[in-house]
């Protein structure tokens, strides 16, 4: 049998009484409590990195529509339609049926915006014309940019179905780009209203007062 030297053996004993003398409990550093305030540079590292984790918040909420507005695009107020920047000049239908630029106010200077499902909207005419109903805007095809014309209203034809897509506001009011079918956008030029691609011309939208009644109203 393998004896252990007596040197060893002593060496072990006197290790063990040093580790007998010494105290019991060392006291630790008390954490914290949740109630009571941390001493000053004792927080823990997972306590500041706490503190400037940002947290999700609710999304801000848009702003409300106003009411108006609303109304407007409801089909319940009858506009006047005026290009930003313009001064006097606003939408009308000429006498040639053409939609062009205006600076005098007339009954062919009224609309009325119906939705007509799919966001999208018919921008008809307030005032009967002379067939006895109102008209309605319409895209028609000339070969290089579309002209935009007063046609017999039909909710079905593509080229009446026009996007109403808001703008920041110009002078106080709601502004708003108006977009065609395939892309188009309807811009103001020198000889009228027309339907092209690009950005088209901002408009703002005039409350002139409650729709009169459609037809089928």
């Amino acid at each position: 049998m393998f004896t252990a030297p007596v040197r060893t053996v002593a060496r072990t004993a006197a290790l063990a009484a040093i580790v007998l003398t010494l105290p019991a409990c060392v006291p630790a550093e008390k954490a914290p409590s949740a109630g009571s305030p941390a001493t000053p540079g004792s927080a823990p590292a997972r306590t500041v990195a706490a503190t400037t984790t940002p947290t999700r918040g609710k999304p801000t909420p848009r702003k409300p529509e106003p009411a108006a507005t609303k109304g407007i695009l409801a089909g319940k107020r009858q506009v006047v339609i005026a290009p930003v920047g313009s001064t006097e000049s606003v939408l009308t239908v000429d006498d040639k049926g053409r939609l062009s630029l205006t600076d005098g106010p007339s009954d062919r200077t009224l609309f009325v915006l119906v939705p007509v499902g799919d966001g999208k909207h018919q921008i008809r005419t307030a005032k009967a014309g002379a067939s006895g109903e109102p008209a309605c805007m319409g895209v028609r095809d000339g070969g290089g940019a579309a002209t935009v014309v007063a046609a017999a209203c039909d909710a079905g034809r593509a080229g009446q179905r026009f996007t109403v897509e808001s703008e920041a506001q110009r002078d106080g009011r709601p502004a708003y780009t108006i977009g065609a079918e395939g892309g188009l956008r309807l811009s103001v030029d020198r000889s009228g209203l027309v339907a092209t691609p690009g950005r088209g011309t901002p408009f703002t939208l005039v409350d002139n007062g409650a729709a009169p009644a459609g037809p089928g109203d």
